[in-house]
Protein backbone atom coordinates (compact mmCIF):
# COMPACT_ATOMS: atom_id res chain seq x y z
CA UNK A 1 0.00 0.00 0.00
CA UNK A 2 1.52 3.08 -0.98
CA UNK A 3 2.09 6.11 1.28
CA UNK A 4 -0.17 9.19 0.46
CA UNK A 5 2.65 11.94 0.87
CA UNK A 6 0.12 14.21 1.84
CA UNK A 7 1.39 17.46 3.25
CA UNK A 8 -0.15 19.06 6.13
CA UNK A 9 1.10 22.79 7.08
CA UNK A 10 1.63 24.53 10.28
CA UNK A 11 -0.41 27.53 11.07
CA UNK A 12 0.60 31.07 9.15
CA UNK A 13 4.41 31.99 9.60
CA UNK A 14 6.34 34.90 7.92
CA UNK A 15 6.81 34.61 3.92
CA UNK A 16 10.79 33.39 3.62
CA UNK A 17 12.23 32.86 0.42
CA UNK A 18 13.91 29.26 -0.06
CA UNK A 19 17.26 28.82 -0.19
CA UNK A 20 18.48 27.41 -3.41
CA UNK A 21 18.83 23.84 -2.93
CA UNK A 22 22.03 22.34 -1.55
CA UNK A 23 23.88 21.14 1.05
CA UNK A 24 23.38 23.58 3.80
CA UNK A 25 25.62 22.70 6.92
CA UNK A 26 28.35 20.81 7.70
CA UNK A 27 29.30 17.69 9.56
CA UNK A 28 27.41 15.00 7.66
CA UNK A 29 29.09 12.03 5.47
CA UNK A 30 30.37 12.37 2.16
CA UNK A 31 26.79 9.70 1.16
CA UNK A 32 24.52 11.99 2.77
CA UNK A 33 25.64 14.95 1.20
CA UNK A 34 26.08 13.26 -2.05
CA UNK A 35 22.34 12.35 -1.67
CA UNK A 36 21.20 16.08 -1.02
CA UNK A 37 23.18 17.17 -4.24
CA UNK A 38 21.31 14.13 -6.30
CA UNK A 39 18.23 15.38 -4.54
CA UNK A 40 18.63 19.34 -5.88
CA UNK A 41 19.16 17.44 -9.01
CA UNK A 42 15.51 16.67 -9.10
CA UNK A 43 14.07 19.77 -8.62
CA UNK A 44 11.40 20.56 -10.69
CA UNK A 45 10.71 16.63 -11.24
CA UNK A 46 6.85 16.04 -11.30
CA UNK A 47 5.42 14.77 -8.46
CA UNK A 48 3.57 11.62 -9.27
CA UNK A 49 1.55 9.14 -6.87
CA UNK A 50 3.44 6.09 -6.89
CA UNK A 51 6.47 7.51 -9.20
CA UNK A 52 10.04 6.05 -8.61
CA UNK A 53 8.37 2.82 -7.37
CA UNK A 54 9.84 0.53 -10.27
CA UNK A 55 11.77 -2.12 -10.27
CA UNK A 56 14.26 0.56 -10.77
CA UNK A 57 15.21 3.81 -8.54
CA UNK A 58 14.13 6.60 -11.02
CA UNK A 59 11.49 8.84 -12.66
CA UNK A 60 7.89 6.64 -13.76
CA UNK A 61 4.76 6.51 -14.51
CA UNK A 62 2.26 7.02 -11.07
CA UNK A 63 -1.22 5.87 -10.17
CA UNK A 64 -4.15 7.62 -11.07
CA UNK A 65 -5.99 6.96 -7.54
CA UNK A 66 -8.70 10.23 -6.90
CA UNK A 67 -9.19 9.01 -3.75
CA UNK A 68 -5.81 10.44 -2.76
CA UNK A 69 -5.23 13.69 -4.63
CA UNK A 70 -4.22 11.39 -7.74
CA UNK A 71 -6.47 11.42 -10.41
CA UNK A 72 -4.18 11.98 -13.45
CA UNK A 73 -0.65 10.49 -12.20
CA UNK A 74 -0.74 7.42 -13.74
CA UNK A 75 -0.36 10.07 -17.11
CA UNK A 76 2.83 12.08 -15.34
CA UNK A 77 6.26 10.51 -15.12
CA UNK A 78 7.71 11.44 -11.64
CA UNK A 79 7.97 10.69 -8.24
CA UNK A 80 6.57 10.62 -5.41
CA UNK A 81 7.84 11.41 -1.56
CA UNK A 82 9.16 8.21 -1.25
CA UNK A 83 10.41 7.52 -4.68
CA UNK A 84 12.24 10.53 -4.93
CA UNK A 85 14.50 9.86 -1.52
CA UNK A 86 15.11 6.18 -2.70
CA UNK A 87 16.30 7.99 -6.15
CA UNK A 88 18.37 10.57 -4.37
CA UNK A 89 20.43 8.01 -2.54
CA UNK A 90 20.65 5.44 -5.49
CA UNK A 91 22.35 7.78 -7.25
CA UNK A 92 24.93 8.97 -4.09
CA UNK A 93 25.36 5.28 -3.45
CA UNK A 94 25.08 3.32 -6.92
CA UNK A 95 22.94 1.13 -4.62
CA UNK A 96 18.91 0.63 -3.80
CA UNK A 97 19.27 1.35 -0.37
CA UNK A 98 15.98 2.78 0.87
CA UNK A 99 13.65 1.01 -1.24
CA UNK A 100 10.15 1.17 -0.06
CA UNK A 101 7.39 3.50 1.03
CA UNK A 102 7.56 5.90 3.62
CA UNK A 103 6.06 3.53 6.33
CA UNK A 104 8.64 0.90 5.56
CA UNK A 105 11.35 3.24 4.87
CA UNK A 106 11.03 5.00 8.55
CA UNK A 107 11.65 1.08 10.30
CA UNK A 108 14.52 0.55 7.76
CA UNK A 109 16.89 -1.65 9.61
CA UNK A 110 19.84 0.11 7.36
CA UNK A 111 19.48 3.46 10.02
CA UNK A 112 22.51 3.97 11.90
CA UNK A 113 20.59 6.36 13.63
CA UNK A 114 17.15 7.71 14.43
CA UNK A 115 15.32 11.01 15.91
CA UNK A 116 12.03 11.53 17.41
CA UNK A 117 10.23 14.85 17.69
CA UNK A 118 10.78 15.12 21.53
CA UNK A 119 14.82 15.61 20.39
CA UNK A 120 14.26 18.58 18.26
CA UNK A 121 15.47 19.07 14.95
CA UNK A 122 18.87 20.45 16.59
CA UNK A 123 20.20 16.87 15.50
CA UNK A 124 19.53 16.58 12.38
CA UNK A 125 22.11 16.29 9.40
CA UNK A 126 22.33 17.35 6.04
CA UNK A 127 20.71 13.94 4.21
CA UNK A 128 18.92 12.56 6.88
CA UNK A 129 15.66 10.86 6.20
CA UNK A 130 12.90 13.35 7.58
CA UNK A 131 9.05 11.69 8.50
CA UNK A 132 5.71 13.36 8.91
CA UNK A 133 2.99 11.53 11.08
CA UNK A 134 1.09 11.49 14.08
CA UNK A 135 2.13 7.88 14.94
CA UNK A 136 4.72 5.29 13.12
CA UNK A 137 1.60 3.44 10.99
CA UNK A 138 0.20 7.10 9.59
CA UNK A 139 3.70 8.23 8.56
CA UNK A 140 2.52 9.73 5.44
CA UNK A 141 5.56 11.75 3.92
CA UNK A 142 9.39 11.92 3.95
CA UNK A 143 11.77 14.05 2.53
CA UNK A 144 15.61 14.77 2.86
CA UNK A 145 17.21 17.28 5.03
CA UNK A 146 19.43 19.85 3.53
CA UNK A 147 20.27 21.65 6.86
CA UNK A 148 19.29 24.96 8.22
CA UNK A 149 15.76 23.90 8.65
CA UNK A 150 15.01 23.51 5.03
CA UNK A 151 14.38 19.86 3.15
CA UNK A 152 13.63 19.03 -0.45
CA UNK A 153 11.02 16.94 -0.71
CA UNK A 154 8.24 15.98 -3.74
CA UNK A 155 5.08 17.65 -2.34
CA UNK A 156 2.03 16.43 -3.54
CA UNK A 157 -0.09 15.74 -7.11
CA UNK A 158 0.82 18.31 -9.48
CA UNK A 159 3.74 19.63 -7.77
CA UNK A 160 7.32 19.49 -8.70
CA UNK A 161 10.26 18.75 -6.47
CA UNK A 162 11.30 21.48 -4.25
CA UNK A 163 13.03 23.14 -1.09
CA UNK A 164 10.62 23.94 1.64
CA UNK A 165 10.92 25.08 5.50
CA UNK A 166 10.69 21.74 7.57
CA UNK A 167 8.52 23.78 9.80
CA UNK A 168 5.82 24.11 7.14
CA UNK A 169 4.56 21.37 7.99
CA UNK A 170 2.63 20.55 10.98
CA UNK A 171 3.42 17.03 12.33
CA UNK A 172 7.04 16.30 11.83
CA UNK A 173 7.25 13.09 13.65
CA UNK A 174 11.24 12.27 13.38
CA UNK A 175 14.30 11.20 11.21
CA UNK A 176 16.74 7.83 10.29
CA UNK A 177 20.04 8.81 9.05
CA UNK A 178 21.72 6.23 6.75
CA UNK A 179 25.64 6.86 6.94
CA UNK A 180 27.61 7.78 10.22
CA UNK A 181 29.16 11.40 9.63
CA UNK A 182 32.38 10.03 9.18
CA UNK A 183 30.79 8.22 6.11
CA UNK A 184 30.36 4.77 6.93
CA UNK A 185 33.34 3.49 5.57
CA UNK A 186 36.45 2.35 7.39
CA UNK A 187 40.30 3.15 6.44
CA UNK A 188 41.01 0.10 4.06
CA UNK A 189 43.51 -1.97 6.29
CA UNK A 190 46.32 -3.95 4.13
CA UNK A 191 44.27 -6.68 1.75
CA UNK A 192 41.27 -5.00 1.58
CA UNK A 193 38.22 -3.02 3.49
CA UNK A 194 37.56 -5.82 6.17
CA UNK A 195 38.42 -5.89 9.36
CA UNK A 196 38.70 -10.09 10.67
CA UNK A 197 37.39 -10.67 14.53
CA UNK A 198 37.16 -13.66 16.34
CA UNK A 199 33.64 -14.14 18.58
CA UNK A 200 33.23 -16.06 21.00
CA UNK A 201 29.77 -16.69 20.91
CA UNK A 202 26.55 -16.42 18.53
CA UNK A 203 25.60 -12.56 18.61
CA UNK A 204 22.22 -10.33 18.11
CA UNK A 205 22.96 -7.94 15.61
CA UNK A 206 20.78 -4.66 15.48
CA UNK A 207 19.42 -2.19 13.11
CA UNK A 208 21.42 1.14 15.21
CA UNK A 209 24.25 1.14 17.32
CA UNK A 210 20.89 1.87 20.14
CA UNK A 211 18.41 -0.13 18.74
CA UNK A 212 16.84 -3.04 21.30
CA UNK A 213 15.24 -4.92 18.51
CA UNK A 214 17.75 -7.36 17.20
CA UNK A 215 17.45 -7.59 13.18
CA UNK A 216 19.79 -11.05 12.84
CA UNK A 217 22.37 -13.02 13.82
CA UNK A 218 25.57 -13.15 13.58
CA UNK A 219 27.52 -16.91 14.05
CA UNK A 220 30.09 -17.90 16.87
CA UNK A 221 33.67 -17.17 14.66
CA UNK A 222 35.85 -15.75 12.50
CA UNK A 223 33.85 -12.17 11.16
CA UNK A 224 34.63 -9.18 9.09
CA UNK A 225 33.60 -6.08 10.11
CA UNK A 226 33.64 -2.40 8.51
CA UNK A 227 34.09 0.13 11.40
CA UNK A 228 32.69 0.80 14.50
CA UNK A 229 30.55 3.74 16.52
CA UNK A 230 30.20 4.45 20.08
CA UNK A 231 26.96 2.96 21.42
CA UNK A 232 24.68 1.43 24.13
CA UNK A 233 26.44 -0.39 26.85
CA UNK A 234 26.39 -4.29 26.31
CA UNK A 235 27.60 -5.34 29.85
CA UNK A 236 27.57 -8.93 32.01
CA UNK A 237 28.96 -9.20 35.31
CA UNK A 238 32.56 -6.83 34.52
CA UNK A 239 32.80 -7.06 30.89
CA UNK A 240 31.83 -4.34 28.71
CA UNK A 241 32.20 -2.75 26.05
CA UNK A 242 30.69 0.40 24.13
CA UNK A 243 31.86 -0.10 20.93
CA UNK A 244 29.44 -1.32 17.76
CA UNK A 245 30.53 -2.74 14.55
CA UNK A 246 28.95 -2.83 11.29
CA UNK A 247 29.18 -6.12 9.75
CA UNK A 248 26.99 -8.40 7.82
CA UNK A 249 25.40 -10.80 9.46
CA UNK A 250 24.89 -14.51 8.43
CA UNK A 251 21.25 -14.32 9.15
CA UNK A 252 19.88 -10.84 8.70
CA UNK A 253 19.84 -7.71 6.21
CA UNK A 254 23.72 -6.71 5.82
CA UNK A 255 24.87 -3.85 6.95
CA UNK A 256 23.66 -4.34 10.81
CA UNK A 257 25.67 -3.48 13.97
CA UNK A 258 26.90 -6.27 16.72
CA UNK A 259 28.92 -5.41 19.90
CA UNK A 260 32.16 -5.41 20.26
CA UNK A 261 31.51 -7.18 23.22
CA UNK A 262 31.58 -10.26 21.77
CA UNK A 263 35.07 -9.73 20.07
CA UNK A 264 37.18 -12.92 21.84
CA UNK A 265 40.69 -11.61 22.17
CA UNK A 266 40.20 -7.90 23.86
CA UNK A 267 38.67 -6.14 26.66
CA UNK A 268 36.26 -4.03 28.00
CA UNK A 269 35.83 -0.59 25.71
CA UNK A 270 38.17 -2.23 23.40
CA UNK A 271 37.51 -2.84 19.94
CA UNK A 272 39.92 -4.15 17.71
CA UNK A 273 40.45 -6.69 15.01
CA UNK A 274 42.80 -10.12 15.36
CA UNK A 275 45.64 -8.09 14.26
CA UNK A 276 45.38 -6.15 17.11
CA UNK A 277 44.27 -3.30 14.82
CA UNK A 278 42.29 -0.78 15.78
CA UNK A 279 39.46 -0.62 14.28
CA UNK A 280 38.52 2.86 12.67
CA UNK A 281 35.63 5.22 13.10
CA UNK A 282 32.60 5.15 10.49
Amino acid sequence: MLASCVVFFAGAEPAHAAPVCAVLSSGAAPQANSAVNAACGQIGTPYSWGGGHGGQPGPSYGICDASNGAPNDCHVKGLDCSGMVRYAYYLAVGADVINGVTTTQWTSPRAVARFYRGDGTGPLLPGDLVFFGNTPSTIHHVAIYLGQGYIAEAPYSGGYVQVSALSSHGDYYGAIRLYGPGGGSPVPPPGGGRFWVDTFANASVYGSPTSTASTGTLYQGTNYVFCKVWGREMRSGSSFNHWWLRTDPDVGPAGQWVSAYYLSRWGNDVAKDNNGTVIPDC
